[in-house]
């Protein structure tokens, strides 16, 4: 600046008072941190506890997660901090910084604009003009001299003084004489400096009387504002006039006047600089209290983390064991599925075997019943066939060992039909399913194949079945109980009697009217293979279809039952599950 406070104080408010109403001016654009920042710098600003200021910024700069706006702003008031304590240098770095976080918003673009003015009064209080004028022509379009009337003034003295020593005096009399228009409205007492400043060019362009005339009035203005500066500067610019144009004896006066004040001014100076050192050891003791603060802080700092990451370890070491308590539960759950899938396929394993057992039995069976059974009837008749008697072919012989071989033949054919069906029931369990089957058609079909027979017998079969009757069942199995229990019936019964044939519900009721079942073999004629007896026309029996047959009810959820009427012949009931 051209014009600085003697004192130290007077600088310091100057600028602090700069910095919180350039903050005040922001507040609808920050947070509630910056916000508690600008009531703490107000407080230090009147405690006069220049040193925290600092400490105070820093603090706020180590925060995460400052916006944009608010990070330009705390650089703006780390670089007054230090322009405040005369570290220039640092200054124009925090500046610089701030300038490049520049927004878009009003209140951005101000802070802005005021960062690139002390920048300019920075570089020309380093007598870098060029950098000073670079920076002045940047911002003075931004800066109004309503609003802000010693900024306008400073800046245009700026570029005037420029364009001074580069010797465009025309530039700078415009400069300086737009600057003395407005200090006369807004400001007199920068008047003091705006005429040492045209009193130059006078000197330049040879108006001595006019330059001496301005210089005088500008002494007037410095001592009506006790503007010491000022004065001195325009003491020591009319010297250097009186001796440029020979005036020496004028010229020491000026001296010895100048002299006095100069001597008055270095003391303010030099208190200055006592409070100075006194405030820069102020600064750095707090510093070093800080210093000791942060490693405290950073101590307990660390005792948190540590305490943070035993927490945390903690917390993992927990996770960790309810995922392993819930693996093993999952596994267990898992383990018992797997169990217990094992254990039905060793079921179903056991069953596979009892089933190869079974078949195994029925093979041994098989051969039994046909090396035995069916092996004696052969014989019987190959031995008729070889008598003498039907060699010599007696007619009378031949016909009685005829009718033997008939009954034999039809024996073994009963045996082998009975057979057939064992090993057919042991085929169709396991692959065979319930279907609807029209009851009446397959009684017909039964009887038809033993219509030989019922013929032979006269025996009539009263169906008192209707046709649209069906039941739910294994149309296989149905079938061969069928032929077998009506077989049987025809076996047992008389010549030319009848054989009823019912339904009641989910029961087949088959009823003949011949001699019967002995009552010891009833209760032994579905347990085990036996005899049930010869039939009225001495027709023998092997055992097999009845256990047959029960065993196939059996397997498909049904039964059979027997018992004798109280007239005569018995009752037989195939009782289907429901």
């Amino acid at each position: 600046m051209f014009s600085r406070c003697i004192s130290n104080n007077c600088i310091k408010y100057f600028i602090l008072a700069f910095l919180l109403v350039s903050f005040h001016s922001q507040a609808q654009e920050v947070t509630p941190q910056i916000k508690q920042l600008d009531e703490k710098l107000r407080s230090l600003d009147n405690r006069n506890q220049t040193d925290s200021i600092s400490y105070l910024i820093d603090k706020h700069l180590a925060r995460p997660n400052l916006n944009q706006f608010e990070l330009q702003l705390l650089y703006f008031f780390k670089a007054n901090y230090y322009k405040i304590i005369g570290r220039s240098s640092d200054a124009i770095v925090y500046l610089n910084k701030s300038i490049v976080l520049k927004g878009e918003g009003k209140e951005s673009q101000k802070i802005y604009n005021k960062s690139l003015y002390i920048l300019s009064d920075l570089f020309f209080t380093q007598k870098e003009y060029k950098k000073a004028f670079y920076y002045a022509n940047l911002c003075q379009s931004k800066i109004s001299p309503t609003d802000s009337p010693s900024n306008y003034i400073v800046l245009h003295l700026i570029i005037g003084y420029y364009y001074y020593i580069n010797y465009d005096h025309k530039k700078s009399m415009e400069e300086f004489l737009l600057t003395e228009r407005v200090a006369k409205k807004y400001n007199p007492c920068k008047l003091a400096e705006v005429y040492v400043k045209t009193a130059r060019i006078y000197s330049r362009q040879n108006r001595i009387e006019k330059a001496k005339k301005v210089i005088t009035e500008s002494i007037r203005v410095a001592d009506s504002c006790n503007d010491l500066e000022n004065k001195i500067n325009a003491l020591r610019t009319l010297r250097e006039i009186m001796v440029e144009q020979g005036e020496f004896e004028a010229a020491h006066k000026t001296f010895e006047r100048l002299d006095r004040l100069v001597g008055i001014e270095d003391m303010k100076i030099r208190n200055s600089r006592i409070d100075s050192f006194e405030i820069a050891n102020k600064i750095k003791l707090k510093e070093q209290q800080n210093i000791n603060l942060k490693k405290i802080n950073e101590s307990k700092e660390e005792r948190l983390q540590k305490q943070k990451i035993a927490l945390i370890a903690s917390l993992i070491g927990i996770t960790l064991l309810i995922i392993l308590l819930y693996s093993i539960v999952v596994l267990t759950k898992k383990q018992r599925s797997t169990n217990e899938t094992l254990r039905l396929q060793k079921e179903q394993i056991e069953i596979k075997n009892n089933d190869l057992k079974r078949l195994n039995l029925l093979h041994q069976k098989i051969f039994t019943v046909i090396s035995h059974d069916f092996k004696e009837p052969i014989t019987t008749l190959k031995i008729l066939l070889d008598k003498e008697d039907v060699l010599k072919n007696e007619n009378k012989i031949v016909s009685t060992y005829v009718k033997a071989i008939g009954q034999q033949l039809e024996q073994s054919d009963a045996m082998l039909t009975s057979l057939l069906d064992w090993a057919k029931m042991e085929l169709i369990t396991t692959q065979s399913g319930y279907s609807e089957i029209m009851l009446y058609n397959s009684i017909s079909a039964a009887c038809k194949e033993l219509s030989h027979q019922l013929k032979a017998k006269n025996i009539t079969i009263d169906l008192k079945v209707s046709k649209g009757t069906t039941v739910v069942f294994n149309s296989a199995v149905l079938s061969i109980v069928l032929r077998n229990i009506i077989n049987n019936a025809i076996k047992f019964s008389y010549q030319d009697s009848i054989i009823t044939i019912e339904n009641n519900n989910h029961e087949i009721i088959v009823t003949d009217f011949g001699k019967g079942v002995e009552q010891k073999k009833i209760d032994k004629l579905f347990k085990q293979k036996i005899n049930p007896g010869l039939g009225t026309n001495l027709e023998s029996g092997f055992g097999i279809g009845l256990y047959l047959c029960q065993e196939l009810m059996l397997k498909n959820g049904g039964t059979l039952a027997v018992f004798n009427n109280e007239s005569a012949g018995c009752t037989f009931r195939i009782i289907l599950p429901k």
